[in-house]
């Protein structure tokens, strides 16, 4: 059975987040503190936040979907008894 593509880009996704969490640093955004001047600013804390959420939500609609953390699908054991 061949993996459902939606499952597929989640998969490429959460690798993508993961790449550029990783990437972070005191230099990027995201790694930055929160710059607020007056008439706008940059959220960086909330950046990085956003990252770890979509990250969250990514991971539980692959284990609801039956997919291991190493993009796997993990069927269910189906059982079937006959009754004479």
């Amino acid at each position: 059975m061949a993996t459902p593509s939606w499952i597929t880009d989640l998969i490429t996704r959460r690798t993508a987040i993961g790449t550029e969490l990783a990437a972070l640093s005191s230099s990027t955004a995201g790694g930055k503190p929160n710059n607020s001047t007056e008439g706008g600013g940059t959220d960086h804390v909330g950046y990085k936040d956003g990252l770890y959420r979509e990250l969250a939500q990514i991971n539980e609609a692959l284990r609801n979907a039956g997919v291991d953390d190493d993009g796997n699908l993990v069927g269910n054991e189906i059982i079937t008894e006959a009754f004479t």
